[in-house]
C-alpha cells in the first residue's frame, strides 16, 4: 500500500500554489495595488501567512489569475527578506541586488560590485529603458525601522520618483514607524494597508476538505476540534490537522471522541507553546489586559472599560478574536495560565480575583499579603499574630485563636473557592498552622473540571 505524502506544510512559507489555500480577496487587492503603483503594506500577525502570500505573488500561475498578459510582460517581481538586511542600509542594498540578480538575466548591471543607493537608482533607470518596472516584495519590513532618518527620506523619494511598486509584509502598522520622526511617520498616507488575519470559515472548510482528499483521510469527525484549536490561523490549522493526520496514518480511526481530542490538544499545545509566548510578549499591555478579561469570561467596569472596548477591534483585526471570543481554546488556556487567580498588588493596596476588583478590610488584606509573601510555607498562628496584629507584639496573649480563625474565615469567604472544591488557597495544617498557595486561573479551572 502506497502512503500518500502529507498535504501539510509546517514551519516554513508555502511556495507551491498547490499547497496554498484561500486569500483570493487579499491577492486581488495586492495585485490591484501593483497595477496602480500604490505602495501596499500587508499587516498581519506571525503565522497568518504573510510570507506565503509574497511567495505566491512571484508565481507565474498566480499572476495569470490577477494580471493581464500586458501587465505581466511589463513587471519584474523580486522578493527579499528584510531580516537578512537588518544590519544597515549597505546590507539592504546588497540583499536587493542579490534578489534582482536571481530574476533579471537581461540587466546590463554589475550585481557583484559595489552596491549602494546610486546603484539601485541606476538599475531602475536601466529597467525603465527596457520598458519594465520593478515590483519589490519585502518581508519582515518592520526590522528596518531602526535605520536612520536619512535612509527613510531617500527610500520615500525612491518610491515617489521611480515607476515601481512595493509590497511589504509587516506585523506593525507603518504609522508606528516613528523613530527620529517625532510624532510623524515617513510613510504617513503613503502605503495602503491590507490586513491579513485568520481564514474565513469557508477558507477553513476548503482547506480541510482539500487536505482530506489529498491524503485519503476523512477529517469530518474532527472538524470541530480542528476549528476549536486552530481558530482559522493558517499555521495552527496546518499543525492541528497534521496531528490528526498522523494518528490516522498510524491506524487510529478519527472519531473526535473526548479522549482523542484531549490527546491531540496536549500535543498541539506543546508544539505551539513558544509561538503563543511570542504573541503574548509582543502584544501591547492594553490588548493583553483585554484578552485576560475575555479568558475569564468577564469585562471590566468603570474607567478600565474604555481601554477594554478600544482593544477589541484591534484584537479582532489581528485575528485573536472570533465572534467575541478568543480565537483558539488552546490560546485561551495559555492566557489563563498567565493570570494568577488571586492578584495582590501591594503598590496600590488593591486585590483582584479572576480580574475582578475585591475590597478587603484592613486585617484581612494584611493577612492575605502575609500569606502571599510566604506562599507554599506552613505558617504558625504565632507568626500570623505578629504579622497581622503588630500592636500586640509585646503581648501575644492579646491575640486569641478565635481572632485568628475568625479573620481567616472571613478571608476565605472573600478569596477562596467554595468549600469542597478540589483546590483551596488556604489550607489548614492540623497541629501546625496554615499554608497558602495561589494558582493560575487555568489550573483552578482544570481542577474544577476534573
Amino acid at each position: 500500500m502506497n502512503t500518500p505524502d502529507s498535504p501539510f506544510v509546517l514551519g516554513k512559507p508555502i511556495k507551491e500554489p498547490a499547497h496554498f489555500f484561500g486569500r483570493d480577496s487579499e491577492l486581488r487587492a495586492l495585485f490591484e495595488s501593483v497595477r496602480n503603483m500604490q505602495p501596499v503594506a500587508m499587516v498581519g500577525e506571525h503565522r497568518c501567512g504573510n510570507t506565503s502570500l509574497l511567495y505566491q505573488m512571484q508565481n507565474p500561475s498566480i499572476q495569470e489569475r490577477y494580471l493581464s498578459d500586458a501587465d505581466r510582460a511589463g513587471l519584474l517581481f523580486t522578493f527579499a527578506n528584510a531580516q537578512l538586511a537588518a544590519e544597515g542600509p549597505e546590507s539592504f542594498f546588497r540583499r536587493i541586488a542579490r534578489a534582482l540578480k536571481r530574476v533579471d538575466d537581461d540587466a546590463d548591471m554589475d550585481f557583484d560590485g559595489d552596491v549602494d543607493q546610486f546603484w539601485l537608482e541606476d538599475y531602475l533607470e536601466n529597467l525603465a529603458d527596457r520598458h519594465k518596472r520593478l515590483v519589490l516584495l519585502l518581508d519582515e519590513f518592520e526590522v528596518l525601522s531602526t535605520f536612520q532618518t536619512s535612509f527613510w527620506e531617500w527610500f520615500r523619494g525612491l518610491i515617489t520618483e521611480y515607476d515601481m511598486s512595493i509590497v511589504v509584509a509587516t506585523r506593525v502598522e507603518l504609522g508606528e514607524f516613528r523613530d527620529e520622526w517625532g510624532t510623524g511617520s515617513p510613510f504617513f498616507n503613503m502605503f495602503r494597508s491590507i490586513y491579513i488575519s485568520a481564514f474565513s470559515p469557508a477558507e477553513v472548510e476548503a482547506f480541510v476538505t482539500a487536505a482530506g482528499q489529498a491524503s485519503g483521510v476523512n477529517f469530518d469527525p474532527v472538524r470541530a476540534a480542528i476549528n476549536d484549536l486552530s481558530g482559522g490561523f493558517p499555521y495552527y490549522l496546518q499543525v492541528v490537522a497534521s496531528l490528526f493526520y498522523d494518528r490516522a496514518l498510524g491506524g487510529e480511526p478519527l472519531t473526535g471522541d473526548e479522549q482523542q481530542v484531549l490527546a491531540v490538544t496536549r500535543e498541539f499545545e506543546s508544539r505551539v507553546e513558544s509561538h503563543f509566548e511570542d504573541i503574548w510578549t509582543k502584544l501591547p499591555v492594553a490588548e493583553r489586559d483585554a484578552l485576560s478579561w475575555l479568558a475569564v469570561g468577564s469585562q471590566p467596569e468603570g474607567p478600565a472599560s474604555s481601554a477594554f472596548r478600544g482593544a477589541l477591534p484591534i484584537l479582532k483585526r489581528r485575528g485573536y478574536l472570533s465572534d467575541g471570543r478568543i480565537f483558539s481554546s488552546a490560546f485561551r488556556d495559555y492566557v489563563r495560565r498567565q493570570i494568577p487567580r488571586i492578584e495582590l498588588i501591594p503598590e496600590s493596596g488593591s486585590l483582584r480575583i479572576e480580574r475582578r476588583p475585591v475590597d478587603l478590610p484592613p486585617k484581612e488584606y494584611t493577612l492575605l499579603r502575609f500569606f502571599s509573601e510566604h506562599a507554599g510555607e506552613v505558617v504558625t498562628k504565632d507568626e500570623i499574630a505578629s504579622a497581622v496584629w503588630p500592636e500586640y507584639e509585646s503581648d501575644q496573649i492579646g491575640v486569641t485563636d478565635a481572632m485568628i480563625q475568625k479573620t481567616i474565615s472571613r478571608l476565605r469567604k472573600e478569596v477562596d473557592l467554595p468549600e469542597g472544591s478540589p483546590f483551596q488557597h488556604i489550607e489548614s495544617m492540623r497541629g501546625q498552622g496554615y499554608r497558602y498557595q495561589n494558582a493560575s486561573v487555568h489550573e483552578v479551572y482544570r481542577r474544577a473540571s476534573e
